[in-house]
C-alpha cells in the first residue's frame, strides 16, 4: 500500500463530512445572533431547534461516510491482496498489517478533518458575507468558529478510524497461498456461506423491524413513536448493509438478464455474481443515497397529502389560496431538505465513483485477456459501462423500494395520532431526479479509469500483478 495516497478518495469523503458537519454546527449561532439583533431574542430557543436536527443530518452523513469509507478501504485491499500474501509470505502478521492500515485510516481521518473543518468555516463566511451583503442577515459580529466545531472532526476521525478497521478485516484472512494466485474477490458461493453475516444481518433486520412495528403500533397515542420507528430504520439498514454481500447479487443478477442475448450485456451480468463483493461495494453507497432522498421525499409527500386533506375539511371544501399557500410550503420545505439531504446522496454518490474506478483498475488483467480472446476496444467499453449501468439500476430499484417504506413508516408514525391511515406518495420530481442522476454518474464514473485500462497492450495487461 502507498500510505495516505492510496486513500485520496477517503480523504475527500472525510473531508465532505467534516464540511457539511462544520456548517450545520456553525449555522444555528448565526441564525440565533441574527434573531437577538433584530430583536427577537424571546426567540432563543431556536438555537437549540436548529442544533438537534444540525446533529440528526451530521449524525446520518456519518452513518453514510463510514460505510463507504470501510467500502472503499476494502477494495482497495481486495486490489492488493496478491502484495498482502506476499508480505505474509516473509514473516508479517496479518495483526501488523490491519495495525498499520488503521494508523492510516486514522492519520486519513485527521487529514480529511482538518481539510472539511477549515472548508466548512470558510463557506459558511461566505455566505454570512453575502446574506449581510444584500441585507438578509443583520449587520452585526456572528460567531465562525464556536467550541462546537471541534466535534464534528473528532466525530468524522472516529468514524473514518472505525471504518477503516472494519475494511482492513480482510487483511486477517489473506494467506501466503493466495500470493500465488490472481484471485483478490470470493466467489458468490463463498460470500453465500458466511454464516456470521448471515446471523447479523438477520439479527439487526429483525430488530429494525420490531422497532418500527413499536412505532407503528404506538402512532395513534402520540407523535413521539416516530423516535422507535427512526432508530428502527437505521438498524434495519444496518442490517441491508451488512448483508449487501448477500443481498444484492441476487438483485443484480436479475437485472443481468435484460437484454442477455447479447454476449457482452450477459458477460456485464455474470460479473456481478462472479464479485460479488465488489459489486456489492459498489452498489450499497448509491442505495443509501436514493433511499434517504426517497424516505424524506415520501414522508414530506404524506404530511403534505394529510395536511391538505385536513384542510379541505375545516373549511368546507377549502380556500384553494391557503391549499395552494401549504403547497409553496412544502416544496420550499422538500427544497431545503433535500439539498441538505442531498449532500449526504453526495458523499455515497463519490463512494460509488471510487468503488466503480478502482474495479475497472483493478481488472486490467482481466480486461487484457478479454481483448487476447477476441473482444474488441469498443465490446469492452460497452461491457464495463452495461455493468456499471445494471449496478446502478439495481441500486435505484432497491433504494425506491426501501426509501418508499421507510418514508411511509415516518409518516405514519408521525401523523398516526390523527386518525388517517397514510398511503405512500411518490414525488415523480425527485424520483426522475433520481434516476436520470444514477445513470449520468454509471456512465461518468467509468469514463476515466475505461479509458485508463484500454491504453494498456493486451500483453502488458496480463503481465500486471
Amino acid at each position: 500500500m502507498n500510505g495516505i495516497r492510496s486513500f485520496a478518495p477517503t480523504v475527500l469523503v472525510a473531508a465532505l463530512g467534516t464540511t457539511f458537519g462544520s456548517a450545520l454546527v456553525i449555522a444555528p449561532g448565526i441564525v440565533t445572533e441574527a434573531l437577538a439583533a433584530a430583536g427577537l431574542s424571546e426567540l432563543g430557543p431556536v438555537k437549540a431547534i436548529l442544533s438537534v436536527v444540525g446533529w440528526l443530518f451530521l449524525g446520518i452523513a456519518l452513518y453514510v461516510g463510514a460505510i463507504v469509507t470501510a467500502n472503499t478501504c476494502a477494495t482497495l485491499i481486495a486490489g492488493q491482496t496478491r502484495i498482502i500474501a506476499l508480505q505474509r509470505l516473509v514473516g508479517a502478521t496479518g495483526a501488523t498489517l490491519r495495525a498499520r492500515i488503521t494508523r492510516t485510516g486514522l492519520l486519513v481521518g485527521v487529514l480529511g478533518g482538518l481539510i472539511g473543518a477549515v472548508a466548512g468555516t470558510g463557506l459558511t463566511a461566505l455566505f454570512v458575507v453575502v446574506l449581510r451583503g444584500n441585507g438578509f442577515l443583520p449587520d452585526t459580529t456572528y460567531t465562525l468558529l464556536p467550541w462546537e466545531l471541534v466535534l464534528p472532526v473528532v466525530a468524522v476521525v472516529l468514524a473514518t478510524w472505525g471504518a477503516f478497521a472494519v475494511g482492513s478485516r480482510r487483511v486477517l484472512t489473506v494467506t501466503p497461498l493466495q500470493a500465488l494466485s490472481s484471485s483478490v474477490e470470493p466467489s458468490h458461493e463463498d460470500v453465500r456461506s458466511g454464516t456470521a453475516r448471515k446471523v447479523w444481518s438477520i439479527l439487526l433486520m429483525a430488530g429494525g423491524g420490531l422497532l418500527m412495528l413499536v412505532g407503528l403500533l404506538g402512532s395513534a397515542a402520540s407523535p413521539i413513536a416516530v423516535l422507535p420507528a427512526a432508530l428502527g430504520g437505521f438498524v434495519s439498514f444496518a442490517g441491508v448493509a451488512v448483508g449487501a454481500t448477500i443481498v444484492m447479487p441476487p438483485v443484480l443478477q436479475l437485472i443481468g438478464r435484460i437484454g442477455s442475448r447479447d454476449p457482452v450485456v450477459l458477460l456485464a451480468g455474470r460479473n456481478a455474481m462472479r464479485a460479488p463483493g465488489r459489486s456489492s461495494r459498489a452498489t450499497i453507497g448509491l442505495v443509501i443515497g436514493v433511499t434517504l432522498l426517497v424516505t424524506f421525499a415520501v414522508a414530506l409527500g404524506i404530511m403534505q397529502h394529510v395536511l391538505e386533506a385536513q384542510l379541505r375539511g375545516q373549511l368546507d371544501g377549502g380556500s384553494p389560496e391557503q391549499v395552494q399557500g401549504m403547497r409553496d410550503f412544502f416544496v420550499q420545505l422538500n427544497a431545503v431538505i433535500s439539498v441538505i439531504v442531498g449532500f449526504s446522496a453526495v458523499i455515497a454518490a463519490v463512494g460509488v465513483v471510487n468503488a466503480l474506478a478502482l474495479g475497472v483498475l483493478q481488472r486490467r488483467r482481466e480486461l487484457g485477456l478479454l481483448r487476447v480472446l477476441g473482444l474488441t476496444g469498443a465490446q469492452v467499453r460497452r461491457m464495463i459501462v452495461t455493468e456499471a449501468v445494471q449496478m446502478v439500476v439495481a441500486a435505484v430499484l432497491t433504494g425506491l423500494v426501501l426509501g418508499t417504506f421507510y418514508g411511509w413508516v415516518g409518516g405514519q408514525t408521525l401523523l398516526g395520532s390523527l386518525g388517517t391511515p397514510v398511503a405512500p406518495v411518490l414525488p415523480p420530481l425527485t424520483i426522475g431526479i433520481v434516476v436520470l442522476g444514477a445513470l449520468v454518474l454509471a456512465v461518468a464514473a467509468t469514463i476515466a479509469p475505461v479509458r485508463r485500462a484500454m491504453r494498456v497492450p493486451p500483453t502488458e495487461a496480463l503481465a500486471v500483478d
